[in-house]
Order: C-alpha cells, then structure tokens, then sequence
C-alpha cells in the first residue's frame, strides 16, 4: 500500500512538473511524437519495459517502481489466466507484443482522461508508444490482428475507439491474426 501510494504522489508530481522525473531518456533518443489526440491530453510518463505479461498487458518501470500497464481500448486472447485454457491466438499475440514492446525500451505511456485511471486489479490504463511514432502500440495490435477492439463502458468509449476500430475492420477484412486463425471470432 505504501508502495502505491508513493507511486500515485510521484505520478501527481510528475503530473504537474514539480519534484519526480522519471526514467532518464539518452539524449541520442528522438523526440517522440505527439501521442494524444488534439484537445486536452491525459497524463504522459515515459519508463522502460520490463516485461510483457501478454498481448495487452506490460510492466513499466514508472519513478523506480514497476507499474502493470493495461493496453486501453483493446483486449488480446488470454494465455495467463488460470481459470481460462490459452485461447486462439494467444501465445502469436504475446509475442507481437514481445515484439512491438522489447524489454528495457523506453516507452511513452499516456492516459486518456475520458477513462478511469486504474482498473479494478490496480493496472494503469494507458495508450504505450514507441519513440518517435504517432501511433500507439495498442492500435498497432489491433491492426495486426494481435488484439480486437474493446470497450468497458460502451457509453464512453476511450477517445481513440473510431482509429482502432478502422484498424480491426482492415485486420478483419484481410483475414489477418487472429481473424484468420479463430473461427468465429
């Protein structure tokens, strides 16, 4: 508890510019590019990856503490739930996620204000962006048929729905991933 609650303080710090800085950024690095839709933006934090747990959950190390980061707006096939047998696809979408999302490269993770923060297992929900490209991993799934679009709350859908909605469609049409592999999915 002590543990989150100096992770939630850094963050709100960080958040406003005072105090904390997170995970030092080379300078060699490009700037990355601007990662939140036009209009308010919602918290922006870089750190590295430490692991990938599947194909829309990683762990970032946020202010010296790894933080689970859940990929917003979309939901790969299972592989770790211990209740569920692997589902169709999962163990190809985990290591695209592997791919899209290397160990120790640092990553721009950005909240989206119109969603909750924190989900109900305490993950950040959050966009994760590679340096230097506009369009977030979580998309990126989407389009490679590694992941499919989903909503929590079908009144207020995340602010980037309609892009990774056009890219399921693509991913659909071309029968690719898991649109290919699953029947009926």
């Amino acid at each position: 508890m002590v543990g989150r609650t100096v992770l939630t303080m850094s963050l709100a710090l960080a958040a406003t510019g005072c105090g904390t800085s997170f995970e030092s950024v080379t300078p060699s690095e490009p700037a990355a590019a601007a990662p939140a839709p036009s209009g308010p933006r919602g918290e922006v934090l870089r750190g590295p990856v430490v692991y990938v747990s599947d194909g829309d959950t990683i762990g970032v190390r946020l202010g010296g503490v790894v933080q689970r980061i859940r990929l917003l707006g979309i939901d790969a096939p299972e592989t770790k739930d211990p209740s569920k047998p692997v589902q169709c696809y999962g163990p190809q979408s985990s290591a695209r996620a592997h791919v899209l999302m290397p160990r120790d490269t640092v990553m721009t993770i950005v909240t989206d204000p119109t969603q909750d923060r924190i989900d109900k297992y305490g993950r950040l929900l959050a966009y994760v962006f590679r340096t230097g490209r506009p369009k977030p991993v979580n998309e990126q799934l989407v389009a490679d048929g590694a992941a499919r679009v989903y909503v929590y709350r079908r009144n207020r859908p995340p602010r980037r729905t309609a892009d990774f909605r056009r890219a399921e469609a693509a991913a659909r049409a071309a029968n690719r991933g898991l649109w290919g592999a699953c029947p009926g999915r």
